[in-house]
């Protein structure tokens, strides 16, 4: 199955967050339309240009520092020719600085900040008067602060998102390492048996018409050499971390229960038995598949899985209540990768799946797996 690729993070919030924090310019505007006209001139001037750089600074990362200077020159002109409340507008300019790239960028804009308050508050002799310093504390403090809280949270932030990159890596590599392993395990059990079976059949062959009594020998060997490999893959096969059909049980729940959809489970005749490894792994990675394909599409409320075992055989059936899909829509669903996957499993212990839908009826997805008897004894998927 295909899976969508997340949208990259914006660097900042959306534009919608930084047009509503300008409502808090109401009351630098209401004081410069109290101005004389030539100052509300330039006051309302000097706003807007102040507005524009603020927008700037928060969606540009080019010339995003000398926009955050440009912005506290503002800021202190304004408090120092009208008003000393001017600088709340410092707000703006404050989380801006923490988006900077370079700590020496951030700390000189920091530090330009901190000589505006210093200017602004000598101007007025905020020393002198308690009540109006300790006014205006908090809100400097908070504005100083701001930029090193908004840089750590960034910093986490990719932190986060490199350590999940990471463990994705991790996750990969030790698929591909396991799929060596298995790939020498293959070559050095199997390797040599298969080999000496290949010989001693073209040897049987050529000893046919000259030595039949010694061609019956080697057969004979042949059939107990396969025995010795098809005992190697089953000890190779129980030795891996395989999935279960059981196991595969709960994780269904979990996966239905995240998309909304309630998981019944029925047992059918049989349903006590145990399936072997090989076909365990086969059916639960089949139960796997069929449940992501319910959660992914059939917008269902309810979704029942079914396992039995008699005499012919296993089967898993996954059901649900979904929209389903006519016949003619589904030719196509058969050729992705998942519907693929799934049958090129069941082959390899001659199972096989049939599909059941309609529009607007569910769809009903059947499989089985014969058990195969041989030599008097029965033996599920080849065992």
């Amino acid at each position: 199955m295909f899976r969508r690729q997340p949208a990259r993070p914006r660097e900042g919030p959306p534009f919608i967050f930084t047009i509503i924090w300008l409502v808090y310019l109401i009351f630098p505007v209401v004081s410069v339309l109290q101005l004389p006209f030539p100052e509300k001139i330039l006051g309302s001037g000097l706003l807007i240009v102040f507005v524009a750089a603020y927008l700037t600074s928060f969606h540009r990362a080019a010339g995003r520092y000398w926009v955050i200077l440009f912005q506290t020159v503002v800021i202190g002109f304004l408090s120092i020719r009208y008003n000393e409340n001017f600088i709340y507008l410092a707000f703006y300019p404050s989380p801006v600085i923490g988006m900077l790239r370079s700590v020496r960028q951030m700390a000189a804009a920091i530090a330009g900040l901190f000589l505006m308050f210093v200017a602004v508050g000598w101007h007025y002799k905020l020393m002198n008067d308690v009540d109006l310093f300790l006014q205006l504390l908090p809100a400097l403090v908070i504005i100083l602060i701001m930029p090193v809280a908004m840089r750590i949270g960034r910093r986490s932030k990719e932190l986060r998102g490199k350590l999940q990159l990471a463990n994705e890596e991790i996750a990969r590599l030790s698929k591909i390492e396991e799929r060596q392993r298995i790939s020498r395990d293959l070559h050095d059990t199997l390797g040599h048996t298969l080999s000496l079976i290949t010989l001693k059949g073209e040897l049987a062959e050529k000893m046919i018409p000259k030595n039949p009594e010694k061609a019956v020998r080697e057969v004979q060997d042949i059939q107990a050499t396969s025995r010795a490999a098809l005992k190697q893959v089953r000890e190779l096969v129980s030795d891996m971390n395989m999935v279960t059909i059981r196991e595969e049980f709960d994780r269904a729940k979990q996966i239905l229960a995240a998309g909304g959809i309630v998981l019944e489970l029925k047992a059918g005749e049989g349903a006590e038995d145990v399936a072997p490894p090989l076909i365990g792994n086969i059916l639960g990675m089949c139960l796997r598949e069929a449940v992501t394909n319910v959660v992914k599409h059939s917008k269902a409320k309810l979704c029942i899985v079914e396992w039995a075992s008699d005499e012919e055989g296993y089967r898993l059936i996954v059901s649900d209540n979904g929209v389903g899909f006519d016949r003619d829509e589904r030719q196509p669903d058969l050729g992705t990768n998942g519907l693929r996957g799934m049958k090129e499993r069941l082959k390899l212990v001659d199972g096989h799946c049939t599909f059941e839908s309609a529009g607007g009826r569910g769809t009903r997805v059947v499989f089985t797996i014969p058990k195969v008897t041989k030599n008097g004894e029965k033996e599920a998927g080849g065992e």
